[in-house]
């Protein structure tokens, strides 16, 4: 070969190289920028995650129960929105399962039982994605009563919001839906993950597992797998571990318990404690106390129908 033609060959190959490092480079600097988009995203979330504790705790503590029906969907597509940088995020899927599930409880599953149904399974789904991270792990509702119960070991305290929030909303779209065979069928399922959560902390969330449960034996006949010592000792052990200032417990006794063993003086007791007690007894939880007294109203109302 000619000295010429080694040079041609020897700059070609100078140039390939050339090319191929150019190349590298603009890939590299198009990952950094990618990941530092990314970084950006979950960065500006994490620093909004205050904020939406301050907006979390500010709600309940509204005093105005007409106020938080207004405010409480608009927080739900702030956090949405949040969650579009960061789908993983357990906080913010746990306060969406959470914040869905109260506002079709507090506001409206008496006006509107399908929308309400539809919230509940959207909170539903926001906490078994809170559960389900790992992609590979079964989908819990899909699993029979057995796998269930053994997938369910391996979930620990870290998990209890998830855990606590998927049956708390599975269970209020369940109570809008026993006409429903797959509700029917759903019902064993949603005692499991709530008695394992019982099991990892009985009070969490102001003794929510134990009030759960009361309403969830206490709710029907014996027929339909109603148990009224059940019910009773979860409710009692949940107004223990709360001092009896979550005004909810006395109405939800009074509303399941007492209605189905047609426990007049009960039901009187309860009710009348929620109308007594103020709701600023709990602070923490003003506006679940309000939304109380005005079920509890309502309840009193249908008094002569229910005794």
């Amino acid at each position: 070969m000619s000295k010429l033609s080694v040079e041609v060959v020897e700059g070609a190959r100078f140039c390939y190289y050339e090319r191929l490092m150019i190349n590298k480079v603009l890939f590299s600097l198009f990952l950094v920028l990618f990941a530092g988009a990314c970084s950006t995203q979950k960065m500006a979330m994490q620093m909004a995650l205050p904020l939406v504790q301050g907006q979390y705790v500010s709600i309940q503590e509204e005093v105005d129960p007409e106020l938080a029906e207004w405010a409480i969907p608009a927080n739900l597509k702030v956090l949405e929105g949040l969650l579009k940088s960061d789908e993983t995020n357990a906080i913010l899927l746990q306060t969406l399962a959470e914040g869905f599930c109260s506002y079709a409880f507090s506001f409206v599953e008496e006006v509107d039982p399908q929308r309400a149904s539809r919230l509940y399974l959207r909170g539903r789904d926001y906490a078994l994605r809170a559960l389900e991270r790992d992609p590979l792990a079964p989908k819990l509702p899909g699993l029979n009563l057995d796998l269930l119960n053994l997938e369910l070991l391996r979930f620990g305290k870290d998990d209890l919001p998830g855990l606590f929030w998927s049956a708390q909303c599975w269970g209020g779209w369940l109570t809008l839906n026993l006409h429903n065979p797959e509700a029917c069928a759903d019902i064993s399922k949603v005692e499991a993950l709530m008695s394992r959560a019982l099991e990892l902390d009985e009070s969490f969330y102001h003794a929510g597992p134990h009030l759960f449960l009361g309403t969830f034996y206490g709710s029907r006949s014996r027929l339909l797998g109603g148990d009224p010592e059940k019910a009773r000792r979860h409710f009692e052990r949940n107004l223990e571990l709360t001092d009896n200032r979550f005004l909810l417990t006395h109405f939800l006794y009074a509303k399941t318990y007492a209605v189905q063993n047609q426990d007049r003086e009960l039901f009187d007791r309860l009710i009348d404690t929620v109308f007594e007690t103020p709701s600023s007894v709990f602070l923490q939880q003003r506006l679940a106390n309000e939304v109380a007294k005005l079920k509890a109203e309502n309840l009193a109302g249908m008094v002569d129908e229910l005794f």
